[in-house]
């Protein structure tokens, strides 16, 4: 027993592998039922720990060192889903502040659009909305209905609630089930469905900050330190596609995006990390030179895809929070 404890006490601590973290914002914003937003003050915080702690690198510089095989144990690469106005205003300038870059996979049909991606619209309308809500929806074949009391008086949303917990109010009930149903309906479908829901529950939005950039401040993001990458067309579950309306879905992204960016466009990031193996051939063949998924490990040098990378989601603590997370990540 003692001998056993002894070579225990002797084995060298197992350094963390090479991580590529997940971001979506960096805001505060006033409902995020996903967990998406990191608070500006703990983002630098952050940057601030992984510039001492690991080495920061350009998923470019991450991607060749894998293939070269002399990527660092200590190597850390930031990356952004989606294309919020948030990453320019908020980001970007702690990024500069820090020296660090990284890499924005952008959902390319949002960009300019003046619209707010659907998932955070549905949450102002549902989670936001003090008045009594009322509604009948089709979504496809599926019909759902919900008729939610007022508020009381002085009764605020829960900020703090997630999705993927148990909802504790008929809200967050409704958000839910009607969340499920939109994800991986047909764009046709999903869009038609929130243009009724538009009709019947209207939000209530008015911080810029929330919707995607524009053409021209992804062009002012493209001029820093900060790459641009493909979240594909629409940000829809690449496998609820047809053959052709997925590859369209990755080849048509990939171009709106070398044309904002005015740059190459190399890396792509799998809509909510869903893929198999003919859409991550797709993405191959689609001209793009690494891909990155939302499965949670670090990166292992010996046994990687570079078209199926995993990541670590950033979730909004503190800089030697996020550096925990990292040391707990394995491959």
């Amino acid at each position: 027993m003692a001998w056993s404890l002894r070579r225990v006490l002797r084995r060298p601590h197992r350094q963390p592998g090479p991580v590529i973290l997940m971001y979506h914002r960096v805001a505060s914003p006033a409902i995020d039922p996903w967990g998406l937003a990191v608070a500006p003050e703990r983002f630098r915080d952050q940057l601030k720990m992984l510039a001492r702690r690991r080495k920061i690198l350009a998923m470019e510089e991450f991607v060749a060192a894998l293939e070269e095989g002399s990527l660092p144990r200590c190597a850390v690469a930031i990356t952004f889903d989606d294309g919020y106005r948030d990453n320019l205003t908020n980001a970007a300038p702690l990024l500069d502040e820090a020296g660090a870059p990284a890499t924005i996979f952008l959902t390319a049909s949002a960009i300019g659009g003046e619209a707010p991606f659907w998932w955070d619209e549905l949450a102002w309308m549902i989670l936001l909305q003090p008045g009594r809500i009322k509604y009948e929806l089709a979504v496809g074949t599926a019909r759902v209905a919900g008729d939610i009391a007022a508020m009381a008086s002085g009764e605020a949303p829960d900020r703090r609630w997630r999705a993927w917990e148990e909802p504790r109010t008929a809200r967050e009930a409704a958000y839910k089930e009607l969340w499920q149903l939109l994800w991986r309906s047909q764009p046709a479908d999903r869009a038609a469905a929130m243009d009724d829901l538009r009709r019947m529950v209207p939000a209530a939005m008015d911080d810029p900050d929330d919707l995607p950039m524009t053409a021209a401040e992804v062009a002012r993001l493209a001029s820093s330190n900060i790459s641009i990458g493909s979240h594909a067309m629409t940000h829809q579950p690449l496998t609820s596609l047809s053959h052709a309306d997925r590859r369209a879905e990755i080849e048509d992204g990939r171009a709106l995006c070398i044309g904002l960016a005015d740059q190459p466009v190399s890396g792509f990031a799998f809509p909510h990390g869903d893929r198999d193996a003919e859409t991550i051939a797709m993405v191959r063949e689609a001209g793009f030179g690494w891909a990155c998924s939302t499965r949670a490990a670090s990166v292992d040098p010996k046994h990687c895809d570079r078209f199926d990378l995993p990541r670590v989601i950033a979730p909004d603590v503190s800089g030697a929070a996020i550096l925990k997370r990292i040391e707990e990540t394995t491959p």
